[in-house]
């Protein structure tokens, strides 16, 4: 991916994280990856945390999320083919310190990147909510 950032923007790689893979930048796509593939140690941690991908984590934590009153905000892509908005709606639920759900229509999980200005909006109102 790092010879032929073409492929990191496929349907094959990392483009389906993306509403606009098109528009990912080749530096951007160095940052993201050169560091994860410096080393062979750095190469199977990586393959490590993709393999352990799983919602059971989150499973295992519903009771402790159940008593978190912290004021939490959850943004959501629509299109995030990794993980499907009905986990946000759970989370919501789940979580008594919700203050608000967003849902980002058409948006992927690399929205907080390609979406900056919108999500900072809703950082921002959350931030300052009293």
């Amino acid at each position: 991916m790092l010879a032929d950032k073409n492929f990191y923007r496929s349907a094959e790689a990392l483009g389906p994280a993306y509403e606009h893979p098109e528009r990912l930048a080749d530096e951007t796509i160095e940052a993201y990856l050169r560091p994860l593939v410096s080393s062979d140690q750095r190469v199977r941690d990586l393959q490590r945390f993709l393999a352990a991908f799983d919602c059971k984590h989150t499973l295992a934590i519903e009771a402790q999320l159940r008593k978190l009153k912290t004021p939490t905000l959850i943004v959501w892509g629509t299109d995030d083919i990794y993980f499907d908005v009905r986990w946000s709606r759970w989370l919501a639920e789940a979580i008594p310190g919700t203050r608000r759900r967003v849902e980002l229509k058409g948006a992927r999980i690399f929205f907080p990147e390609e979406r900056a200005a919108e999500f900072n909006q809703e950082l921002r109102a959350h931030w300052l909510a009293k």
